[in-house]
């Protein structure tokens, strides 16, 4: 790329984690770009710090501790994953394990066990930026998924075809890269699977003879049947699409897809796959800077890492929710849909930024600018504050004249200042990414 600045770091930021502090973003200038992505995947804190998280059965759902969080309650565990969104020093393992959520789908209102959600979210978190053809064996294996998608009923007089598509259709290859018989072979192949910790193989219910997936004959298990699918030359470049889609653009054009399905192809971790991706040239392109509409969690845990505020205090997860992302909770096996269908939860948008502005002590030196008199002075603040790196003429002048009328020339000038900070949070650059 032809330079590094502010707003090549706030890119890598918002679409490697959720946005970042001012110092953060701060540090991630300075460190240039190699640095920040080996700092990013390698779970090095950008800044130095090394603060740990907290553990879920220490943390209160309001600031004055009147109520723990529960361990049977699924938006109690949303609200935690919202808070390591917002805190944690590594926050690309957060994202890719969102990634991973959204990929490799369950929902808590089918597993009906909070536990095995969490033991899902550990698994995922564990292999973030692991071997991605290892997650694709385990995943599998998962009590929630087993459950999920019917793989624990599933018997070589009864073969329950569920998973078996799932996992070529939406987690693998995609439609149209195999057959309806492929999908009763690969059935077939994954009978006998029972959950415990860990799960196991039921003898006298598994398939034992020869099965034919993908034009590979044999006696296939599970093992062999997953390798046979991760080696077909569709599998790289679905999980391409994917990524891309993810951390790129809506529509990534096919030479791009197929460059990174090559490194997908040949690297061994997705940290690899990723690393390439964060340094590459085509990444930082200006016509893919804000070009991504921010999903609920982006916006509510980079919001919340913006201010480092008390995460509880805003009831993030239930912001979330009604913005259309409720964690644990995907509408289907397919995931959320993104793009546009986040705007569907604009109004809810608007109600979350009411709470935040209310709830944050908005008479500090640090949201006040050294020049007062000065309209732009004091958007910049904000701006900066949320990482945002460049606003439109036709927002701009909105808020310069929102700043004039109820700041710099008010009785009133704090009911004001939450007016503009809410603005911010509402104008059409913060919802994107």
């Amino acid at each position: 790329m032809s330079a590094w600045t502010y707003k090549e770091a706030v890119h890598l930021l918002n679409r490697a984690g959720f946005g970042g502090t001012p110092e953060e973003i701060a540090a991630c200038v300075r460190l240039g770009c190699k640095e920040s992505v080996r700092r990013l995947i390698g779970g090095i804190s950008l800044t130095g710090k090394n603060e740990e998280l907290a553990e879920f059965n220490t943390m209160y759902r309001e600031a004055d501790k009147k109520r723990p969080l529960l361990e049977n309650r699924i938006s109690d565990w949303a609200q935690y994953w919202i808070y390591r969104m917002a805190y944690s020093q590594f926050p690309l393992v957060e994202k890719m394990t969102l990634f991973w959520h959204g990929h490799f789908t369950s929902a808590e209102s089918k597993v009906d066990e909070t536990r095995f959600m969490q033991v899902q979210n550990r698994l995922l978190r564990q292999y973030a930026l692991g071997d991605f053809r290892e997650l694709a064996h385990k995943i599998g294996k998962d009590r929630a998924m087993m459950v999920y998608l019917d793989l624990d009923r599933s018997r070589k007089d009864a073969p329950n075809e569920n998973y078996a598509r799932e996992f070529m259709e939406i987690f693998t290859l995609g439609i149209r890269n195999f057959t309806e018989q492929d999908v009763k072979e690969l059935a077939r192949a994954f009978t006998g699977w029972r959950f415990g910790d860990p799960a196991f193989i039921q003898d006298y219910w598994v398939d034992k003879g020869t099965k034919t997936l993908l034009g590979v004959t044999g006696n296939l298990g599970y093992t062999e049947a997953v390798n046979i699918i991760l080696s077909q030359p569709a599998y790289p470049k679905f999980m391409a699409k994917k990524l891309l889609r993810f951390f790129a653009v809506d529509n990534p054009d096919q030479v791009w897809i197929d460059h990174v399905a090559n490194n997908i192809s040949k690297m061994k971790t997705m940290g690899e796959v990723l690393q390439e991706l964060f340094t590459s040239n085509e990444f930082y392109n200006p016509k893919y800077r804000m070009a991504v509409i921010k999903a609920p969690a982006d916006y509510v845990a980079g919001t919340i890492r913006a201010l480092q505020m008390y995460v509880f205090a805003s009831d993030s997860s239930e912001a979330a929710k009604y913005m259309g992302q409720f964690l644990f909770m995907p509408p289907n096996v397919a995931g959320w849909p993104g793009g546009e269908a986040w705007l569907e939860g604009l109004m809810s948008r608007y109600s979350f930024s009411g709470n935040i502005a209310a709830k944050t002590d908005i008479n500090k030196s640090e949201f006040k600018p050294a020049q007062p008199a000065d309209p732009d002075a004091w958007i910049d603040v904000w701006c900066k504050r949320f990482g945002i790196a460049e606003l439109s003429q036709n927002t701009r002048a909105g808020l310069r004249s929102y700043v004039k009328d109820t700041i710099i020339n008010s009785s009133q000038p704090l009911a004001g200042m939450r007016g503009l900070m809410r603005l911010v949070l509402l104008c059409p650059e913060m919802q994107m990414k």
